[in-house]
């Protein structure tokens, strides 16, 4: 009699309560964007805490549906990354052969613009203002010294403090560093820093894990200098004075808004091109990168170091009430009203929320019901979905 209870009840609750279910949904990865995705009220009903543990094993844990890369030997499903480091093509392609037909397509979209603030640990009586030269200088290894660094009222020795594991901080700034130094040697755009440069990393450089393991290394160690998330550089970003710690580059803080008019600049995908994830990403890069149209080149005016967060959802869900709640993350996240989004709390953590024509095409790609590409759509995600 039980047994046929049950079996009742779960019939019922197919039509009934699946869309009223609270599973949760599970996710993590960036560590840049990990400040944000931890302030109260951004993940909304249903969503497990967020896990900080880097793009590149975030992106890995969503792809693979590996959960272990959030916790190491825990069993369950992943429903969703953050990373600094877009999907690759061979990634998305791998994707859509292995799970696409059970799973559905993937979302990739941008969650917020940011800088990339270059904090430092020596004291002095003034900022540091970093040419483009000398940034490139110091973390290729060819400055050594504060006192190299016109300006700057310091000596003593330089240590770089790098990202050990694969960071899509590091992919940002090495796209800055591969695109406008011309060293000896030459940069490659990676999100594993220790190989980025030719010549290899600065000869007392230290590595470190994660962005609060690089603040770690930086803080503990007189006359480092490494580069970070604008949300864990400091309190301020105005670079003035010695007590921010945060260098300018090129007369430039890292404020959110001296990247706006880059970010605002940026046009949205063509609607015949919004079914490609790698459309919806765009990166700044070297002009020869122009080869890939999702390249746009890094501005010549405000800072100029920049990019995005982005976050990865799948169409599709199996359970039809993490399907809702993902819809509702998106409706909150990217509504053109501040009293019902993310905005201020976007702003909190000092990166830029996207430009309204972006939130514009989030929504009506991806939350119109009649769009092939809608989370949930019946017709897409008929029979199949992530699974619960």
């Amino acid at each position: 009699m039980f047994k046929h209870l049950s079996r009742t009840v779960a019939l019922l609750c197919s039509g009934l309560c699946a869309p009223l279910a609270m599973a949760d949904i599970n996710g993590g990865g960036s560590t840049l964007a990990q400040p944000l995705y931890q302030t109260a009220g951004v993940l909304t009903t249903g969503f497990a805490p967020y896990i900080g543990v880097g793009s590149g094993a975030g992106k890995v844990a969503f792809l693979n549906n590996d959960y272990s890369k959030f916790v190491d030997g825990v069993t369950r499903n992943v429903h969703w990354a953050a990373s600094d480091s877009k999907l690759r093509p061979v990634e998305l392609n791998a994707y859509a052969f292995a799970h696409g037909a059970a799973w559905g397509p993937l979302i990739q979209v941008p969650s917020a613009a940011t800088s990339i603030a270059i904090p430092f640990n020596k004291a002095g009586v003034a900022g540091i203002d970093l040419s483009v030269n000398q940034l490139c200088g110091v973390f290729s290894g060819r400055l050594t010294d504060w006192s190299q660094i016109n300006g700057s009222g310091r000596t003593g020795p330089i240590t770089v403090v790098y990202r050990a594991e694969s960071s899509g901080t590091t992919e940002l700034f090495t796209r800055f560093l591969r695109a406008k130094c011309a060293e000896t040697g030459s940069f490659s755009v990676t999100t594993h820093f220790a190989s980025s440069y030719s010549g290899g990393p600065p000869a007392r450089a230290l590595a470190a894990v994660h962005s609060e393991g690089a603040m770690y290394a930086m803080n503990a160690t007189q006359g480092a200098i490494t580069y970070m998330s604008p949300a864990y550089a400091a309190s301020t970003l105005a670079g003035l004075d010695d007590a921010t710690k945060v260098a300018r580059v090129a007369g430039v803080s890292p404020a959110p808004a001296n990247i706006s008019a880059a970010i605002a600049a940026i046009a949205v995908p063509a609607t015949g091109n919004r079914s490609n994830p790698n459309a919806w990403v765009p990166v700044f890069g070297a002009t020869t990168d122009t080869f890939d149209p999702s390249v746009v080149p890094f501005p010549t005016t405000g800072y100029p170091i920049l990019g995005f967060t982005n976050v990865i959802f799948s169409q599709c869900y199996a359970d039809i009430g993490q399907s809702a709640q993902v819809r509702t993350f998106f409706v909150r996240h990217y509504n053109a009203s501040s009293a019902v989004n993310h905005d201020a709390a976007i702003s909190a953590n000092r990166l830029l929320p996207l430009p309204v024509a972006w939130k514009a095409a989030i929504r009506n790609s991806f939350l119109t019901a009649a769009d092939t590409l809608s989370i949930g759509n019946p017709n897409v995600c008929n029979g199949i979905g992530r699974p619960l």
